[in-house]
C-alpha cells in the first residue's frame, strides 16, 4: 500500500509534464492550410504573379497591375454556354464566379470583383487587380466547364450554380 501512492504521484507528474510539452512547429515538408480563407482562384498554386493576392481580396498594400479596361473575346466557343454562373462545389455556400461578356466576376471577393479578361480561342487570361491567371478551356457543355489553369496538374471542373 505504501508503494502505490508514490507510484501514482510519479505517474501523475509525468502526465503533467508531457501535457505541458507542446511543440507548435509545423513538421518539415507539410503545408499549413488552416484558417487561411478561400483562395482557389487567387493564386493558390503559386503561379507566377506580379504581386501575390491576399486570400481572395485586393491587396491594398500593393500597386494594381496594368490591365485592360474591357474584355477581349475572340473565340469559337459557344458563349451562350460559357456566360453563366459557375461553381467548383455544387453543395457549397456560393458560386465561384460569374462569366459574362463584361467581366469575370469573382463571387465573395473583397474589393473590385469584376476582372477583365482576354479569351482567344480556348485560351483564357484573367487580369486580377494584382496578378494574372491563365488557363485553357478544355471542355464546355450545358452544365460543365473545365479549365486547365496554368501550373496545375489537371483541369478544374466547374458546374452550373443552381441555387
Amino acid at each position: 500500500m505504501r508503494l502505490i501512492l508514490p507510484v501514482f504521484i510519479l505517474v501523475a507528474f509525468q502526465v503533467l509534464l508531457s501535457c505541458n510539452n507542446t511543440n507548435n512547429k509545423t513538421p518539415k515538408g507539410t503545408v499549413d492550410t488552416a484558417d487561411h480563407g478561400y483562395n482557389e482562384l487567387a493564386n493558390s498554386a503559386g503561379r507566377k504573379a506580379f504581386t501575390r493576392s491576399e486570400y481572395n481580396q485586393d491587396n491594398m498594400g500593393s500597386e494594381n497591375i496594368q490591365r485592360p479596361t474591357a474584355c477581349t473575346i475572340s473565340t469559337t466557343l459557344d458563349t451562350s454556354l460559357l456566360f453563366r454562373i459557375w461553381t467548383s462545389d455544387p453543395n457549397g455556400p456560393h458560386a465561384d464566379f460569374v462569366f459574362s461578356g463584361v467581366s469575370f466576376f469573382v463571387v465573395d471577393y473583397e474589393g473590385d470583383a469584376a476582372m477583365p479578361y482576354v479569351l482567344s480561342g480556348s485560351k483564357l487570361k484573367i487580369y486580377y487587380n494584382d496578378f494574372i491567371q491563365e488557363g485553357n478551356i478544355v471542355a464546355l457543355n450545358k452544365d460543365t466547364l473545365k479549365i486547365h489553369w496554368l501550373g496545375e496538374d489537371k483541369a478544374t471542373c466547374y458546374t452550373l450554380w443552381k441555387h
